[in-house]
């Protein structure tokens, strides 16, 4: 499931789901689409936030919790926050039928995967909705892109200073700006994100 949120794109949020025509038509009877009781949630937090983790809801955002267990779109749910750079975001939820004990072994490597699947998502949507090319909102410099490169192929701030002929703390600088403009949490978070975006190429 993905709701994708407009900031100064456009008004109208874009929703998909795989959960069947039933689930759809009483969700849209119910407003879920606009009104995802997550949103507030993922304003506050870039972590993943697990289901089963969230204090107790009341109001509106209980009966969404009810109605999802009622119609067993799955036992467990994963939802992951992506920011865009147009002011825009996006939220992708994974559900599960898997056993507590399973999911719990299994929930970081399933975030870890939508991590890289959820900038392609949302880049597909800002094209095909907006007939917005992503790749040429972020202009990533020459040296930021060389440097994720390193990164996303394994490579440590002095291996790549040694390589390039720079020093570990310029090496971090340059790949700290391209952090902060693919807005990541992380340098392997963005090295992920440039790939899935097309800005530098498949780690070797």
């Amino acid at each position: 499931m993905m709701r994708y949120v407009p900031g100064v794109v456009g008004d109208d949020p874009f929703y998909i789901d795989t959960y069947g025509e039933k689930w759809r038509k009483h969700a849209e009877a119910n407003g879920y689409p606009l009104n995802d009781p997550l949103n507030g949630l993922s304003d506050r937090s870039n972590q993943p936030i697990d289901w089963s983790e969230l204090p107790p809801a009341r109001g509106k955002p209980k009966r969404y919790f009810k109605d999802f267990a009622e119609f067993q779109l799955g036992r467990q749910a994963l939802t992951m926050t992506y920011r865009g750079p147009l002011g825009d975001r996006s939220l992708l939820t994974l559900t599960s039928e898997a056993t507590e004990k399973r999911w719990v072994a299994s929930k970081h490597d399933i975030a870890a995967a939508m991590s890289v699947l959820q900038p392609a998502l949302h880049s597909a949507v800002l094209r095909v909705r907006f007939g917005i090319d992503e790749i040429s909102v972020i202009r990533l410099t020459p040296r930021e892109r060389e440097c994720l490169v390193w990164v996303a192929n394994g490579h440590t701030s002095k291996m790549i200073g040694e390589n390039l002929g720079l020093t570990p703390a310029t090496v971090n600088f340059f790949i700290d700006a391209a952090v902060g403009k693919l807005e990541a949490s992380s340098r392997a978070h963005a090295a992920a994100k440039a790939v899935a975006r097309g800005l530098i190429p498949p780690p070797r």
